[in-house]
């Protein structure tokens, strides 16, 4: 069985198809034709500009969240110190008080004053300290000590062989500190060795 010649019409295709669309590309040709890009495409320079930004940003953020965390931890100590401390003008003119009760309790035991007189000054001297205590108001530690600038006041330097040279041989009037802060130094009087002289030479000779 033969097939019709229909080639005649597959030429008329193509020559239709021809008027419509021109000649083929030649796909070599068609890739040659693209332009080349030099550098990077302009999307992912954009991309890198953006991941850039964004890193910056986080960064700051951080650096934002560490600072207000900051800013938080000093509030709170600040008002944590507030409370501590609220009461130290008060306590400070406290003290006195009872410095002077501590000089009549022993100017009444020099005196041989009444013993019932004594013990009441000394209940209320207890009390009192029993209060600034409850407060946070501590002693410091003076006599015998080794001198310490930070809570002691030195008056005067004395010679003597009483105790160790640079130590606290005498404490003029007590300190004490208020929750670990010094509320008012020690007024104490330090050691110093006595000075060496030639053997038979009179202190007199030296002045």
């Amino acid at each position: 069985m033969a097939f019709p010649d229909d080639s005649n019409g597959v030429n008329e295709q193509a020559e239709d198809l021809f008027d419509e669309f021109g000649l083929v590309p030649d796909p070599q040709a068609a890739r040659d034709s693209v332009p080349q890009l030099t550098g990077p495409h302009p999307a992912e320079a954009r991309v890198a500009e953006l991941e850039k930004e964004l890193k910056e940003v986080r960064d700051w953020a951080t650096r934002v969240a560490a600072d207000f965390e900051n800013y938080k931890k000093r509030v709170e100590r600040e008002r944590q110190d507030q409370i501590r401390f609220s009461n130290e003008r008060l306590l400070k003119e406290i003290l006195p008080i009872v410095d002077n009760l501590q000089r009549a309790l022993d100017a009444a035991a020099r005196n041989g004053e009444a013993p019932s007189i004594s013990a009441g000054v000394e209940l209320v001297i207890a009390e009192t300290q029993k209060i600034l205590r409850r407060a946070g108001v501590e002693p410091i530690a003076a006599l015998n000590q080794p001198f310490d600038p930070a809570i002691h006041e030195a008056l005067q330097r004395v010679e003597t062989e009483a105790v160790e040279a640079g130590c606290v041989v005498n404490e003029v009037q007590p300190g004490y500190t208020l929750n670990g802060r010094v509320l008012r130094p020690a007024l104490v009087t330090v050691a110093m060795p006595p000075e060496v002289t030639s053997p038979g030479m009179d202190r007199s000779d030296l002045d």
